[in-house]
Order: C-alpha cells, then sequence, then structure tokens
C-alpha cells in the first residue's frame, strides 16, 4: 500500500515536472526560431527594397530594355548586385516567366532547381516561405520572400540559404529533448528518494496504529471469554432470575458474542495488512472443492433462516495460486452475507464462469432487498453498514466485506458488487487461476 502511494507520488511530482519542462523548452524553442524567422524576413525586406530601388532606376535610365533575351543579359551587366550575400540570390520574372538574374554563387543546376521550387511553392506578395531544395546529392533550405511589387507583369523572388540555421535549430529541438528526457530522469529518481523519506513517519504511525489494534484485539479476547464463560453459567440457573434479569442476560450474552467477533474481525484485518505487505508462499488451491465445501457447511446456518445455498461452480482441473484458509474465509464472508440479508424462502446462488484461460470470475447472489446505489462505493470500507436502521438487528460488525477485499487484494484478484433495490446484490471475485 506504502510502496504503491510513494510510486503515485513520484508520478504525479514527476507528470508536474514534465509538464513544466514542456512548456518552458517548448516556448524557448518556439521564440528562438520566430526570432530567427523573423530576422531572415527582415533581411530580406531591407534587400528586397534595395533590389526594387535599383530595378526602378535601372527602367528610368532605359538601361534595361524590356522584351527580350538581350535586353535581359543587358540588364544582368549594367544592373549593381552589390546588395546580395554569397548565400542569397535574386530572381526576377516577367509574365512570360523569363529569367533575368540569378546569385552567380550558385552553379546551374542549384538555380535551376530553386526556380522550379519557388514557381511550385510561390509565396504570397508580403511574405516569406522555406522551401526545400536537392541537387548534386545535396539538400538545401532556403527562405524565400516575395515583395510587394506595383507591376502586375513583374515578379521579383529573393531567397537566402538558411541550412545552417535550420540545422542549428534541428540540433537546438534534439538537445532540448534529451536534456528534458536526462532531467525527468534525474527528478523521478530524486523524487522517489523524496517520497519515500516523506513516507516514514507516516509509515511508522501506522505500524504503530496496527500494532495497537492487534495487541489490543488480542488483549481483549481474555477478558471477553472470562465474563463469557461467566455469563453462560449464570445462564445455566437463569429459570431462578426474574424475567427482566432473564432479558438483561442474554442481551449480555448476545453482547459479548458481537465483542468477540469484533476482536476476531480486527485481528484478522490487522494480520491481512501485514500478510498484504509481505511476500507468501502461496500453494495450489482447488477451487471447485473448496467452493463446494464452504457452500455444504453454510447450508446449515442458512437452513435455520429457511433459505437454501444453490452451488451451480463447475470448476475441475481450476487451481488458484494462494493461500486456502484465506480463500475459505472470504467465500465463508460473502455467502454468511449473502444468508443473513436473504428473506425467509428466498435462495442464495454460487456460481463461477471462466474468462479466458487463465481467469476466473465467481459470484455470490441473493434475492434479498438489494443495496441503495449511493452507498455501493462504501460497502467495502470497514465499519461501514448500509442498513444502518437494522445494523443492531443484523449480527455483524461491518469488517466481513473489508476483510474479502483484503483477502482478494492479497491473491491479486478483483472484487466488485453491483446491486439492484428489491431484487438482490451480486458480489463477484475475479482471480488468476491455474487450468491443469
Amino acid at each position: 500500500m506504502f510502496e504503491q502511494t510513494r510510486k503515485r507520488l513520484t508520478l504525479m511530482y514527476s507528470g508536474m515536472l514534465a509538464l513544466i519542462l514542456l512548456v518552458v523548452f517548448v516556448g524557448f524553442y518556439w521564440t528562438l526560431s520566430a526570432i530567427m524567422f523573423r530576422n531572415e524576413q527582415s533581411q530580406l525586406e531591407a534587400i528586397g527594397e534595395k533590389a526594387i530601388h535599383e530595378w526602378k532606376e535601372s527602367r528610368e535610365r532605359k538601361l534595361l530594355p524590356q522584351g527580350s533575351e538581350e535586353a535581359g543579359n543587358l540588364g544582368e551587366r549594367r544592373m549593381d548586385f552589390d546588395f546580395l550575400q554569397p548565400n542569397q540570390l535574386f530572381m526576377l520574372l516577367t509574365k512570360e516567366e523569363q529569367l533575368f538574374k540569378l546569385n552567380a554563387e550558385h552553379d546551374g543546376e542549384l538555380a535551376s532547381a530553386i526556380q522550379t521550387a519557388i514557381l511550385e511553392h510561390e509565396p504570397g506578395a508580403g511574405r516569406m516561405s522555406h522551401i526545400s531544395v536537392t541537387a548534386a546529392g545535396e539538400n538545401k533550405i532556403f527562405a524565400v520572400y516575395r515583395p510587394f511589387f506595383a507591376e502586375d507583369d513583374v515578379r521579383l523572388y529573393l531567397a537566402e540559404d538558411v541550412s545552417r540555421m535550420e540545422q542549428l535549430l534541428h540540433q537546438m529541438r534534439w538537445a532540448l529533448i534529451v536534456t528534458g528526457i536526462l532531467l525527468l530522469g534525474v527528478a523521478a529518481l530524486v523524487g522517489y528518494w523524496f517520497s519515500g523519506r516523506a513516507m516514514i513517519p507516516i509509515n511508522q504511525s501506522y505500524k504503530r496504529q496496527k500494532d495497537f489494534t492487534t495487541d489490543a484485539s488480542h488483549e481483549f479476547r481474555t477478558p471477553l471469554s472470562v465474563i463469557l464463560s461467566s455469563a453462560e453459567i449464570l445462564q445455566e440457573k437463569k429459570e431462578a432470575l426474574p424475567p427482566f434479569h432473564q432479558t438483561v442476560l442474554q442481551s449480555m450474552v448476545d453482547e459479548i458474542h458481537r465483542m468477540r467477533r469484533l476482536a476476531d474481525d480486527l485481528l484478522t484485518l490487522a494480520r491481512s495488512d501485514v500478510e498484504t505487505n509481505q511476500k507468501r508462499s502461496f500453494q495450489r488451491v482447488e477451487l471447485h472443492d473448496l467452493i463446494r465445501e464452504v457452500a455444504e457447511r453454510m447450508q446449515i446456518k442458512a437452513s435455520a433462516k429457511k433459505v437454501s445455498v444453490v452451488n451451480r461452480v463447475a470448476l475441475e482441473g481450476a487451481y488458484l495460486l494462494g493461500d486456502g484458509d484465506s480463500i475459505r474465509q472470504l467465500f465463508y464472508i460473502l455467502l454468511d452475507n449473502a444468508v443473513k440479508y436473504s428473506e425467509e424462502g428466498n435462495e442464495v446462488v454460487v456460481d463461477a464462469v471462466l474468462e479466458g484461460p487463465n481467469r476466473v470470475a465467481c459470484s455470490v447472489r441473493d434475492y434479498g432487498n438489494g443495496i441503495p446505489e449511493e452507498d455501493l462505493p462504501y460497502v467495502f470500507e470497514r465499519f461501514y453498514r448500509a442498513d444502518k436502521a437494522r445494523s443492531r438487528d443484523v449480527e455483524g460488525t461491518g469488517l466481513g466485506l473489508a476483510i474479502a477485499a483484503q483477502i482478494v487484494k492479497m491473491h491479486k484478484g478483483q472484487i466488485s458488487v453491483s446491486s439492484t433495490k428489491e431484487r438482490g446484490t451480486v458480489f463477484t471475485v475475479a482471480f488468476p487461476i491455474i487450468l491443469s
């Protein structure tokens, strides 16, 4: 129980740290990439203004005639491209898509690939986009910007090789991922250690409470046995007592029996708490014979209420790896509970269904008044009684189902309950089994 709590605390702390790291790292990466993107666009916008200015001056001076390839070559010779950096290029297209200029720093194959990529992924006016270009076995990434241009028959594109920046972002992304995983791992280990330290006083307090319950339950048994023996001796002479005294004596005996059952149940719970947290040497338990034995013995008690116990279990060859006495006690509790809340003339049905090759679901059904829906989540809590008005009339301590749940947990099973008002209740226990 404490180990599970420790793991949940560690998982919670690690989850919170993971969320914080995710927000910080994603925010850092997004901010860095946004700044780099903005710097690229600002640089290309500035170059675009120079390119447009140079183009307009060339037109005004009539140094760049329109419409012929010769004019284009003339423009290349007379237009000043000093504003271009070695990793940048300039492309000017008319409506006939005639290429006027590419930066001489790029070879012809790469330039042609860039032109094709730009035309396939043309950015909107005033916008920048990234394109990937592969030429001569080399992959490059270019930021392409298309400035606003007043003339409809002319399109201007400026591009810059940002492969190194994209590679830097890629490396930064992996560095953040690896760093986050390492930090999360270290934090999980440290958190597990700290949660263990935090659980020490809780564990000690729980152990003291458990020891007290065990010792108190054990010590109650002796004086209760003495008082019960004395009361039983008085009962032998109860005919000599007045009727009122006889009633008081009988009530006293009933309460002593109830206190003994309570002490026994508390002792059982205290021991099961210890056994659940310890490794036990389980043995193979034959479920069919065990359930049949319990059902036959419970029929004796059920007959007093004119209730019949119907055993429909057919599990020959199905074995449970566990403690036979504990499993026997589990079915005693469930059957006793079903008989206790059954009306006269009803029946209690015990059944079992295989759920695959390695699992069995055993059910105990009664046809009593049922359990209110709002009480179902609490029936396995200690001292909880769903029918509080009848809790004194129906014998029991309110610990039986808590003990049953503890036994099921000790055997790595699951226990559940379903109930319908005025139609009865079904307790289902699922166990891993071994088929011979």
